[in-house]
């Protein structure tokens, strides 16, 4: 699991917060065979696309600690 996930779904910002928890729970469906790790990059990249992190974030620390984690997780894919 990613700390930096972990701790944004405690962050206070409930976008990360949601978007921290969802990406967890695509490593795990990749993790027990769920999903491929192809489609599990194709979820997550949507997670942290540009336009739609503008949309719902206002704080560009929590943003980055999202990209960040869910960087991380497409890279173990």
């Amino acid at each position: 699991m990613s700390q930096v996930l972990t701790e944004l779904m405690s962050s206070g910002h409930p976008w990360a917060a949601e978007r921290a928890q969802y990406a967890l729970q695509v490593q795990e469906a990749v993790n027990t065979g769920q999903l491929s790790p192809s489609e599990a990059k194709e979820i997550l990249a949507d997670l942290i696309s540009t336009e739609k992190l503008q949309d719902g974030a206002a704080d560009q620390q929590a943003t980055a600690a999202l990209v960040f984690g869910v960087t991380q997780i497409i890279s173990m894919c």
